[in-house]
C-alpha cells in the first residue's frame, strides 16, 4: 500500500511539473504575441499617419491639378501662339512690301 501511495505520488509530482513546463510555455507565448502586437499598434499608427499624409497630398494635387492647366494643355497653347505669331509676321511682311 506504501508502494502504490508513492507511485501515485511520483505519478503526481511529475504531472506537476508537466503541467507546471507548459504553463511556462504558454506564457513565454504569451509574453511574445503581446510583444509583437505592440509592435504591430505602433506600425498601424505609423501607417495611419502616412496614409493621412498621402492622403493630403493627393487632395492638394487634384486641386491643384484642376486649377491649373495640364502639360498638353500647355503645349497646345504654345503651338497655337506660335502659329498666330507666324501669321502675324506673315502679314507685318505683307503690309511692308
Amino acid at each position: 500500500m506504501a508502494s502504490d501511495l508513492q507511485q501515485i505520488l511520483e505519478r503526481l509530482n511529475r504531472k506537476a511539473l508537466n503541467l507546471t513546463e507548459r504553463y511556462q510555455t504558454v506564457l513565454e507565448e504569451k509574453n511574445q504575441a503581446l510583444l509583437r502586437i505592440a509592435e504591430l499598434e505602433t506600425l498601424v499608427t505609423t501607417l495611419r499617419g502616412r496614409i493621412q499624409t498621402l492622403e493630403r497630398q493627393v487632395e492638394y494635387l487634384s486641386v491643384v491639378t484642376t486649377a491649373f492647366p495640364s502639360r498638353e494643355e500647355m503645349e497646345r497653347s504654345k503651338a497655337r501662339l506660335s502659329e498666330l505669331v507666324r501669321e502675324i509676321d506673315k502679314c507685318i511682311s505683307d503690309l511692308t512690301e
